[in-house]
């Protein structure tokens, strides 16, 4: 299995969504780290952190496609990209 590669995070779970919508149209493969603690129905500082990763081949291809889709407003821009080895 291809190793993954962590592109973008979110505490927004409303912008998680939207991006593995742009994902999933694009055909990236693609997984989200939801860093929520369970247990608890609240949110407390930095939580839900949600970290989305893409197989590494496939990460500059995710990335231009989410800068794409936050430039034109279909991505609320509330998340940060990851930086990582192209």
């Amino acid at each position: 299995m291809e190793e993954y590669t962590e592109i973008y995070f979110s505490y927004n779970t409303f912008e998680t969504d939207v991006v593995s919508d742009i994902l999933t149209r694009e055909g990236i493969p693609f997984i989200v780290r939801d860093q929520r603690m369970t247990p608890y129905p609240l949110t407390i500082d930095h939580f839900p952190e949600q970290r989305v990763a893409v197989p590494a081949s496939e990460a500059v291809r995710a990335v231009t496609a989410l800068r794409y889709a936050r430039d034109t407003g279909a991505l609320p821009g509330d998340g940060t990209f990851v930086d990582y080895d192209n």
